[in-house]
Protein backbone atom coordinates (compact mmCIF):
# COMPACT_ATOMS: atom_id res chain seq x y z
CA UNK A 1 0.00 0.00 0.00
CA UNK A 2 2.75 2.43 0.97
CA UNK A 3 4.72 1.60 -2.20
CA UNK A 4 1.66 2.34 -4.36
CA UNK A 5 1.09 5.64 -2.56
CA UNK A 6 4.74 6.58 -3.00
CA UNK A 7 4.49 5.97 -6.74
CA UNK A 8 1.41 8.17 -6.93
CA UNK A 9 3.14 10.87 -4.90
CA UNK A 10 6.14 10.75 -7.22
CA UNK A 11 3.86 11.25 -10.21
CA UNK A 12 2.11 14.13 -8.45
CA UNK A 13 5.48 15.73 -7.75
CA UNK A 14 6.31 16.16 -11.43
CA UNK A 15 7.01 19.85 -11.78
CA UNK A 16 7.72 20.24 -8.07
CA UNK A 17 10.91 22.13 -8.75
CA UNK A 18 13.14 24.35 -6.71
CA UNK A 19 16.04 24.72 -9.10
CA UNK A 20 19.30 25.51 -7.34
CA UNK A 21 19.79 29.20 -8.10
CA UNK A 22 22.55 30.43 -10.37
CA UNK A 23 22.99 33.29 -8.74
CA UNK A 24 -8.90 37.72 -10.20
CA UNK A 25 -10.46 36.78 -6.94
CA UNK A 26 -10.90 39.42 -4.27
CA UNK A 27 -9.13 38.53 -1.04
CA UNK A 28 -10.04 39.79 2.39
CA UNK A 29 -7.15 40.41 4.75
CA UNK A 30 -7.97 40.07 8.42
CA UNK A 31 -5.50 41.76 10.73
CA UNK A 32 -5.63 40.10 14.14
CA UNK A 33 -4.73 42.39 17.18
CA UNK A 34 23.86 22.90 -6.84
CA UNK A 35 24.00 19.67 -4.69
CA UNK A 36 25.76 19.72 -1.35
CA UNK A 37 27.59 16.44 -0.78
CA UNK A 38 28.82 16.98 2.76
CA UNK A 39 26.42 17.98 5.46
CA UNK A 40 27.29 20.63 8.00
CA UNK A 41 28.07 19.47 11.55
CA UNK A 42 24.94 18.52 13.43
CA UNK A 43 25.75 20.97 16.22
CA UNK A 44 25.72 23.96 13.86
CA UNK A 45 24.62 27.13 15.62
CA UNK A 46 21.12 28.38 14.86
CA UNK A 47 19.03 31.26 16.15
CA UNK A 48 17.10 30.38 19.29
CA UNK A 49 14.01 32.23 20.40
CA UNK A 50 13.98 34.23 23.59
CA UNK A 51 10.74 33.28 25.30
CA UNK A 52 10.09 36.28 27.49
CA UNK A 53 6.61 36.86 28.84
CA UNK A 54 7.51 40.53 29.33
CA UNK A 55 8.64 41.01 25.72
CA UNK A 56 6.70 43.72 23.86
CA UNK A 57 3.74 42.64 21.74
CA UNK A 58 3.96 43.01 17.97
CA UNK A 59 1.15 43.87 15.55
CA UNK A 60 0.69 44.34 11.81
CA UNK A 61 -0.65 47.88 11.49
CA UNK A 62 -4.09 48.32 9.88
CA UNK A 63 -2.51 50.46 7.17
CA UNK A 64 -0.15 47.65 6.20
CA UNK A 65 -3.03 45.16 6.16
CA UNK A 66 -4.94 47.48 3.82
CA UNK A 67 -1.93 47.64 1.48
CA UNK A 68 -1.72 43.84 1.43
CA UNK A 69 -5.45 43.65 0.71
CA UNK A 70 -5.08 46.09 -2.20
CA UNK A 71 -2.16 44.13 -3.64
CA UNK A 72 -4.04 40.84 -3.46
CA UNK A 73 -7.05 42.32 -5.21
CA UNK A 74 -5.00 42.72 -8.37
CA UNK A 75 -3.41 39.27 -8.28
CA UNK A 76 -4.80 36.87 -10.93
CA UNK A 77 -4.35 33.78 -8.75
CA UNK A 78 -5.20 32.72 -5.21
CA UNK A 79 -3.27 33.39 -2.00
CA UNK A 80 -3.18 32.15 1.59
CA UNK A 81 -1.17 34.09 4.17
CA UNK A 82 -0.36 33.84 7.85
CA UNK A 83 1.87 36.12 9.88
CA UNK A 84 2.30 35.26 13.56
CA UNK A 85 4.41 36.15 16.57
CA UNK A 86 6.86 33.27 16.88
CA UNK A 87 7.29 33.80 20.61
CA UNK A 88 3.61 33.69 21.51
CA UNK A 89 1.87 32.09 18.53
CA UNK A 90 -0.46 35.10 18.24
CA UNK A 91 -1.75 35.46 14.68
CA UNK A 92 -1.04 38.94 13.36
CA UNK A 93 -2.55 38.64 9.88
CA UNK A 94 -4.51 35.91 8.14
CA UNK A 95 -5.82 35.27 4.62
CA UNK A 96 -7.57 31.95 3.82
CA UNK A 97 -5.37 30.29 6.43
CA UNK A 98 -7.33 27.02 6.51
CA UNK A 99 -7.88 26.59 2.77
CA UNK A 100 -6.33 23.29 1.53
CA UNK A 101 -3.46 23.95 -0.86
CA UNK A 102 -1.01 21.71 -2.71
CA UNK A 103 2.08 21.77 -0.51
CA UNK A 104 4.64 21.45 -3.34
CA UNK A 105 8.07 21.12 -1.70
CA UNK A 106 6.79 22.17 1.71
CA UNK A 107 6.11 18.45 2.19
CA UNK A 108 9.83 18.19 2.92
CA UNK A 109 9.24 19.93 6.24
CA UNK A 110 7.32 16.86 7.38
CA UNK A 111 10.20 14.62 6.29
CA UNK A 112 12.68 16.75 8.24
CA UNK A 113 10.49 16.68 11.35
CA UNK A 114 10.06 12.90 11.30
CA UNK A 115 13.78 12.31 10.79
CA UNK A 116 14.71 14.56 13.72
CA UNK A 117 12.07 12.89 15.89
CA UNK A 118 13.68 9.53 15.10
CA UNK A 119 17.16 10.88 15.84
CA UNK A 120 15.92 11.93 19.26
CA UNK A 121 14.29 8.57 19.89
CA UNK A 122 17.39 6.64 18.87
CA UNK A 123 15.56 4.74 16.12
CA UNK A 124 17.44 6.48 13.30
CA UNK A 125 21.04 7.63 12.99
CA UNK A 126 22.25 10.51 10.81
CA UNK A 127 25.06 8.32 9.48
CA UNK A 128 22.77 5.50 8.31
CA UNK A 129 22.77 5.00 4.54
CA UNK A 130 19.95 4.96 2.01
CA UNK A 131 20.11 4.35 -1.74
CA UNK A 132 18.27 6.49 -4.28
CA UNK A 133 16.27 4.30 -6.68
CA UNK A 134 14.45 4.82 -9.98
CA UNK A 135 11.22 5.07 -7.98
CA UNK A 136 12.58 8.20 -6.27
CA UNK A 137 13.13 10.10 -9.50
CA UNK A 138 10.72 12.78 -10.71
CA UNK A 139 10.67 14.41 -14.11
CA UNK A 140 11.85 17.69 -12.62
CA UNK A 141 13.42 18.61 -9.31
CA UNK A 142 15.48 15.45 -8.76
CA UNK A 143 19.18 16.24 -8.49
CA UNK A 144 20.55 12.96 -7.14
CA UNK A 145 21.21 10.10 -9.57
CA UNK A 146 19.72 6.62 -9.22
CA UNK A 147 22.13 4.36 -7.34
CA UNK A 148 23.56 7.20 -5.23
CA UNK A 149 24.20 6.18 -1.64
CA UNK A 150 23.64 8.94 0.90
CA UNK A 151 23.67 9.16 4.65
CA UNK A 152 20.38 10.22 6.18
CA UNK A 153 22.01 13.54 7.05
CA UNK A 154 23.21 14.07 3.47
CA UNK A 155 19.75 13.20 2.13
CA UNK A 156 18.13 15.71 4.48
CA UNK A 157 20.63 18.35 3.40
CA UNK A 158 19.78 17.79 -0.25
CA UNK A 159 16.03 17.64 0.39
CA UNK A 160 15.95 20.91 2.34
CA UNK A 161 18.82 23.01 1.03
CA UNK A 162 18.38 22.40 -2.72
CA UNK A 163 14.88 20.89 -2.48
CA UNK A 164 15.91 17.61 -4.11
CA UNK A 165 12.87 15.37 -4.73
CA UNK A 166 14.94 12.22 -5.22
CA UNK A 167 16.57 12.51 -1.80
CA UNK A 168 13.24 13.42 -0.18
CA UNK A 169 11.39 10.45 -1.70
CA UNK A 170 14.19 8.10 -0.65
CA UNK A 171 13.79 9.42 2.89
CA UNK A 172 10.02 8.92 2.76
CA UNK A 173 10.58 5.27 1.81
CA UNK A 174 12.86 4.87 4.83
CA UNK A 175 10.66 6.74 7.30
CA UNK A 176 7.24 5.54 6.13
CA UNK A 177 4.20 7.65 5.39
CA UNK A 178 2.10 6.30 8.33
CA UNK A 179 4.78 7.33 10.82
CA UNK A 180 5.12 10.78 9.23
CA UNK A 181 1.34 11.25 9.35
CA UNK A 182 1.21 10.12 12.99
CA UNK A 183 3.80 12.71 13.98
CA UNK A 184 1.99 15.48 12.09
CA UNK A 185 -1.34 14.52 13.65
CA UNK A 186 0.17 14.51 17.13
CA UNK A 187 1.46 18.06 16.56
CA UNK A 188 -1.82 19.25 15.02
CA UNK A 189 -0.18 20.06 11.68
CA UNK A 190 -2.56 19.55 8.75
CA UNK A 191 -0.16 18.24 6.10
CA UNK A 192 -1.01 14.95 4.41
CA UNK A 193 0.31 12.85 1.55
CA UNK A 194 -2.47 11.87 -0.85
CA UNK A 195 -2.67 10.18 -4.23
CA UNK A 196 -2.97 13.64 -5.79
CA UNK A 197 0.05 15.06 -3.96
CA UNK A 198 0.82 16.52 -0.54
CA UNK A 199 -1.85 18.90 0.78
CA UNK A 200 -1.59 21.46 3.56
CA UNK A 201 -2.80 24.90 4.70
CA UNK A 202 -1.07 28.18 5.47
CA UNK A 203 -2.20 27.75 9.07
CA UNK A 204 -0.58 24.33 9.29
CA UNK A 205 2.74 25.58 7.95
CA UNK A 206 2.58 28.51 10.38
CA UNK A 207 2.01 26.02 13.20
CA UNK A 208 5.09 24.06 12.10
CA UNK A 209 7.38 27.10 12.08
CA UNK A 210 5.88 28.54 15.27
CA UNK A 211 6.40 25.35 17.23
CA UNK A 212 9.85 24.99 15.71
CA UNK A 213 11.06 28.44 16.77
CA UNK A 214 9.57 27.93 20.26
CA UNK A 215 11.37 24.61 20.59
CA UNK A 216 8.15 22.64 21.12
CA UNK A 217 8.21 20.35 18.06
CA UNK A 218 11.30 18.46 19.16
CA UNK A 219 14.11 19.10 21.65
CA UNK A 220 15.90 22.43 21.71
CA UNK A 221 19.01 20.83 20.16
CA UNK A 222 16.97 19.21 17.40
CA UNK A 223 15.13 22.49 16.83
CA UNK A 224 18.47 24.26 16.41
CA UNK A 225 19.59 21.66 13.87
CA UNK A 226 16.36 22.07 11.91
CA UNK A 227 16.62 25.87 11.94
CA UNK A 228 20.25 25.69 10.88
CA UNK A 229 19.42 23.43 7.95
CA UNK A 230 16.49 25.60 6.87
CA UNK A 231 18.72 28.66 7.09
CA UNK A 232 20.94 27.11 4.38
CA UNK A 233 18.09 27.06 1.81
CA UNK A 234 19.61 28.02 -1.54
CA UNK A 235 16.42 29.09 -3.28
CA UNK A 236 16.59 32.77 -2.38
CA UNK A 237 14.33 34.51 -4.90
CA UNK A 238 11.41 35.16 -2.51
CA UNK A 239 11.70 36.13 1.18
CA UNK A 240 15.51 36.58 1.13
CA UNK A 241 15.32 38.74 -2.01
CA UNK A 242 12.62 40.91 -0.44
CA UNK A 243 14.04 41.04 3.10
CA UNK A 244 17.84 40.74 2.86
CA UNK A 245 19.33 40.02 6.26
CA UNK A 246 15.97 39.50 7.98
CA UNK A 247 15.24 35.88 7.05
CA UNK A 248 16.23 33.39 9.74
CA UNK A 249 15.07 30.15 8.12
CA UNK A 250 12.60 29.25 5.39
CA UNK A 251 11.43 26.69 2.83
CA UNK A 252 10.14 27.34 -0.68
CA UNK A 253 7.84 25.27 -2.87
CA UNK A 254 7.13 25.15 -6.60
CA UNK A 255 4.59 22.99 -8.44
CA UNK A 256 3.99 24.81 -11.69
CA UNK A 257 0.67 26.33 -10.66
CA UNK A 258 1.63 26.61 -6.95
CA UNK A 259 4.48 28.79 -5.66
CA UNK A 260 5.23 29.23 -1.95
CA UNK A 261 7.60 30.55 0.67
CA UNK A 262 7.32 30.07 4.41
CA UNK A 263 9.59 30.55 7.37
CA UNK A 264 10.80 32.80 10.16
CA UNK A 265 11.99 36.38 9.86
CA UNK A 266 13.51 38.64 12.49
CA UNK A 267 10.95 41.24 13.56
CA UNK A 268 11.07 44.30 15.84
CA UNK A 269 13.45 43.86 18.75
CA UNK A 270 14.56 40.51 17.34
CA UNK A 271 11.11 38.95 17.79
CA UNK A 272 10.83 35.89 15.51
CA UNK A 273 7.92 36.38 13.11
CA UNK A 274 6.43 33.40 11.31
CA UNK A 275 5.51 34.33 7.74
CA UNK A 276 3.73 32.02 5.29
CA UNK A 277 2.68 33.02 1.77
CA UNK A 278 1.16 30.28 -0.40
CA UNK A 279 -0.02 31.00 -3.96
CA UNK A 280 -1.72 28.97 -6.64
CA UNK A 281 -3.52 29.31 -9.99
CA UNK A 282 -1.07 31.88 -11.35
CA UNK A 283 2.18 32.03 -13.29
CA UNK A 284 5.31 31.33 -11.29
CA UNK A 285 7.00 34.69 -11.87
CA UNK A 286 3.81 36.58 -11.01
CA UNK A 287 3.60 34.55 -7.81
CA UNK A 288 7.24 35.17 -6.89
CA UNK A 289 6.75 38.91 -7.33
CA UNK A 290 3.62 38.81 -5.18
CA UNK A 291 5.39 36.84 -2.43
CA UNK A 292 8.18 39.41 -2.36
CA UNK A 293 5.76 42.35 -2.21
CA UNK A 294 3.62 40.77 0.52
CA UNK A 295 6.76 40.05 2.55
CA UNK A 296 7.85 43.68 2.27
CA UNK A 297 4.39 45.03 3.16
CA UNK A 298 3.92 42.73 6.16
CA UNK A 299 7.46 43.25 7.44
CA UNK A 300 7.23 47.00 6.97
CA UNK A 301 3.93 47.01 8.83
CA UNK A 302 5.21 45.27 11.96
CA UNK A 303 4.98 47.52 14.98
CA UNK A 304 5.58 47.12 18.71
CA UNK A 305 2.52 47.98 20.80
CA UNK A 306 2.69 50.11 23.90
CA UNK A 307 2.80 48.14 27.17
Amino acid sequence: MQRALLLLIAVALVGCVNTPPAGVPTHSVTPVVAPRDTAAPRDSAAPRPVLNALAPAVIVTPGAADLVDARLAGFPGRVAIVAANGNTGEVLLSVDAERPVFAASLYKLAVLLEAERRFEGGTLRPDEHITVTDADQTEDGSFTATGSVLTIDEALERAIVISDNAAALALIRRLGIPAIHATLEREGIALRFTADGAMTTAGAIATFFGELVRGSLVSRDASSRMLARLSRQRVADRFPAALPGAVIAHKTGNLGFATHDAGIVRGPGGTPIVLVVLTWDSGEQEAIELIREVAVLVYGGLSVTAP
